[in-house]
């Protein structure tokens, strides 16, 4: 484990199923070293340690902030499917449906960190909370689509791998998206990021690793899901 004071800048990155299964935290540092692992962690949890012991520059979080207040889908999403990420439409409040009770618990991460950490819109991402898309981290920073052959796993572990961090030490998926969140949230400390939709809405940041538009990216052709938490 590094020691606080070793560390630099840190990012948290949170994987969000429903309650029930619990949530996933990775904390890196500014070396894109491990400096925390957790997983089944309640909302409140997830708040305590990232306000009163990990104390993040970027807190970064798999989820949506919120329903969409205007329209079926969010300029983030048209934006994403575009460069081919589709991702489940974030529409006005459905009530209680089951299949978006993953996504309550990802509104109530951000309330629960958000007077530390407000929701980030635009401009500097330090000091903010982001929604993120491990999909698409994953394939931004690889380079290229996942092969038929490959599981989501391997290929979001190769990606963490390429990138410096240390999969290996990751015991499933939801800690491998939570490390692809947390490693989005350097990126974004670092410039080398985009952010896509209305700031007004909320917007998705997404690393942007090579000059020119997003479309130079060879993005795959559609998204790939899993039930717990199908937008991603």
């Amino acid at each position: 484990m590094v020691s606080l004071g070793q560390r630099g800048d840190v990012a948290v990155g949170v994987d969000v199923a429903e309650e029930r299964k619990g949530l996933d935290l990775v904390a890196l540092d500014s070396q894109r070293r491990i400096v925390a692992s957790y997983g089944k962690l309640s909302v409140a949890a997830v708040a305590e340690l990232v306000i009163d012991e990990l104390k993040p520059s970027i807190v970064c979080v798999d989820s949506p902030p919120a329903f969409s207040l205007s329209a079926t889908t969010r300029q983030a999403e048209r934006q994403l499917a575009r460069l081919g990420f589709p991702a489940f439409p974030v529409g006005p409040d459905p009530g209680d449906h089951p299949f978006f009770r993953w996504m309550r618990v990802g509104f109530r991460v951000f309330a629960a960190i958000s007077e530390k950490y407000p929701l980030y819109r635009n401009g500097d991402p330090r000091g903010c909370a982001a929604e993120v898309f491990p999909n698409a981290a994953a394939v931004t920073i690889s380079g290229r689509r996942r092969r038929r052959e490959e599981t989501k796993t391997s290929f979001r572990r190769a990606a963490l791998d390429a990138a410096g961090v240390a999969a290996d030490r990751l015991p499933n998926l939801d800690r491998v998206d939570a490390a692809l969140a947390a490693l989005s949230g350097l990126y974004a400390l670092e410039g080398s990021f985009a952010a896509l939709g209305d700031p007004d809405e909320g917007v998705v940041v997404i690393p942007k690793l090579l000059d020119g538009p997003l479309t130079s990216y060879p993005l795959p052709a559609r998204a790939q899901r899993t039930s717990s938490n199908p937008s991603r």
